[in-house]
Order: C-alpha cells, then sequence, then structure tokens
C-alpha cells in the first residue's frame, strides 16, 4: 500500500516522481494534488506544493529508488491518481505505461488502468474480481470455479446457489457474547438489512471476509466507508490483490470508472465528502499499525466470541482520528 516501504528521506524524490509522471501540463482535476498533499503529510511528514514542485525523470527515480516494493507502490499510486480521472487521458495512462517499465513495475493495477483507458468495461471488471483480493479468497474454495462456469462474474462476489451450511454459520454469530466481534458483525447486519452469505443474492464468503475487516476498524458501509476499508486492508495485509481492491473502490466510488456486480451505478466523487483525504491516509495509518495481516492471519471465526476492543487492543489497532464523516 502507498508509502508503506518509504522512508521520510525519500519522499521528495516520490513526490516529484508522481509530478514528473502524472501532472503534464497540468492536473486533470484538483483533487489529485490534494490528494497526494495529504497522503505525503500524513504518512512521511512531508509538505509540498504539488502544483509548484519540478518533476523528475522515470531514469532517475530509478536509480534513486532501490528496492521493488518502493516502486511497486509508486506505480499503484500513479495508477490511483488515474482512477481520479472521470475518463483517463491518452498522455497520462502512456505516461505511466512508460514509467512502470522504466522502473520494472508490471502489476495487476496496470492491466485494470489499461482496460479502463480502453472502455473495455466488461474485461475491467473481470480483472478487477479476478486479481483483487476477493477472487485471491474465491479460489480457496474447491467449488468457486464451477459457480463461475455457471453465473458468471457475479460468482466472485455474490452468493448464486444456496448454501445452507453456509448460511447457518454466518447466522450462528447471534450466539456470541454481547460485545464480541461475532456478535457485532451479526448486528452490522441485521442493522443494514444485509443478507447473509450462503443466502441466494447475498454477499459470498468471499466478499463478506471484509465485512469482518468493517467491524474491526469500525468503517460504515458507506462509499466513502467502503474506500476507508479497503485502504485499511490494504495497509494490513500482504496479500498482492488488496491495493488492487483500494484503487478499484476508487474507480467505482469516486469516478464510477469501473462497473461493479455488487454496487448500483450512480455513485461519484465519493472521495471528495469533507475530510475525504485525510479519511483514507488516516485508514491506511491504522492498517500499518495493525499487527495481524487480516486476510493471511486471521482466522475471524475462530475469534468470533472474543471482545472487539480486546482484539482492538491485541492487534494493536489505533482509533479513528476525529474526522469529518459522511
Amino acid at each position: 500500500m502507498f508509502l508503506i516501504h518509504s522512508t521520510v528521506d525519500q519522499a521528495p524524490l516520490q513526490a516529484a516522481a508522481l509530478v514528473g509522471a502524472c501532472r503534464g501540463d497540468g492536473w486533470q482535476t484538483p483533487l489529485q494534488p490534494r490528494f497526494l498533499g495529504v497522503l505525503f503529510h500524513q504518512l512521511l511528514g512531508y509538505e509540498a506544493d504539488f502544483d509548484q514542485l519540478a518533476g523528475l525523470s522515470p531514469e532517475a527515480v530509478a536509480e534513486a529508488l532501490p528496492t521493488a516494493e518502493q516502486r511497486l507502490e509508486l506505480v499503484e499510486l500513479m495508477v490511483t491518481l488515474e482512477m481520479l480521472c472521470d475518463s483517463i487521458p491518452a498522455a497520462l495512462e502512456a505516461s505511466i505505461e512508460h514509467w512502470a517499465g522504466v522502473l520494472g513495475v508490471e502489476d495487476r493495477s496496470l492491466r485494470l488502468a489499461r482496460d479502463l483507458a480502453a472502455h473495455a468495461s466488461a474485461q475491467a471488471l473481470h480483472d478487477f474480481y479476478r486479481y483483487n483480493w476477493i477472487g485471491e479468497q474465491d479460489m480457496l474454495s474447491p467449488a468457486f470455479e464451477g459457480l463461475l462456469a455457471r453465473h458468471g462474474e457475479q460468482a466472485y462476489a455474490l452468493t448464486v446457489e444456496p448454501d445452507p451450511i453456509e448460511a447457518a454459520r454466518w447466522r450462528g454469530l447471534e450466539q456470541c457474547p454481547a460485545g464480541s466481534i461475532g456478535r457485532t458483525l451479526w448486528d452490522f447486519y441485521r442493522e443494514r438489512g444485509f443478507g447473509f452469505p450462503g443466502e441466494p443474492g447475498a454477499a459470498n464468503a468471499a466478499l463478506a471476509h471484509h465485512d469482518w475487516i468493517h467491524v474491526l476498524a469500525d468503517f460504515d458501509t458507506t462509499p466513502m466507508g467502503e474506500m476507508e476499508v479497503t485502504a485499511f486492508q490494504a495497509a494490513a495485509s500482504t496479500l498482492p490483490g488488496a491495493t488492487l481492491g483500494f484503487i478499484g473502490a476508487v474507480s467505482i466510488f469516486q469516478t464510477g470508472l469501473l462497473p461493479s456486480v455488487v454496487v448500483p451505478p450512480g455513485y461519484s466523487h465519493a472521495l471528495e465528502v469533507p475530510g475525504g483525504p485525510e479519511r483514507i491516509a488516516d485508514a491506511i495509518q491504522r492498517g500499518r499499525a495493525c499487527q495481524r495481516d487480516v486476510f493471511r492471519e486471521i482466522d475471524f471465526f475462530a475469534v468470533a466470541d472474543q471482545a472487539l476492543p480486546a482484539l482492538r487492543d491485541c492487534w494493536s489497532i489505533p482509533g479513528k482520528a476525529n474526522l469529518p464523516s459522511s
């Protein structure tokens, strides 16, 4: 996730790289420099005017930026800046592709950006679900390939065939003690009128994994809340598709570039709520502080009876910053 492997000393280099790759003759939207300014300030303590900062060449950055993790995070942040555009300019896409080539980065986020720049919405949808954390969780189920063959893209995120055993497992969370993470998740579903995984039309178990994270980190299911939770989990996991999940969420809820099998069309500019970029930066900071990989190291059902505040303390998850809420 963005800037996690970067040091304060490298902040000027990375900031100049983003300007060199993405600003061109001017930013496409005022949100781009504002978003960068907030991230660099909150995550690295670096202040910069991204409207005035001089850019660097990819060759200069490649020589100065040593690790594969840092180069990948830089390219992922470039792609996110693409997703802040209502349509992706050809010059911006070409510039980021060039930078990725010079930096030696070939990432799944670039594949998504290529699809969206070419207005290949169906392919973008397929690539997004296949390569993000949802698809990676789906692939753990031996039944998934059959569901995908029978039902298409909806099988990635939704319960497309009834599974009474799975539904009973999630409904059984009602029996967890009050204040536990399991009972809080059950309440979370009931308060929103959500079906339970295993019930046709509800989220499937792969998508619902992140509902545990909604509860763990105290994020709502508003468009802004969905961007916050995907930012948190990307910072709290080494799963390769975790950051793609956040990038996709931005393209769904901010610009509407990416269709979704879960979210109805119509959401846009959700990141522009008061304090929006600050809330994303706070989610990244909190995810980075988490002492457990939320996809690789936690069986949430195994800890369902444990008190939610105790789990947050045990895993070193700080409280949310006092920022405006949508």
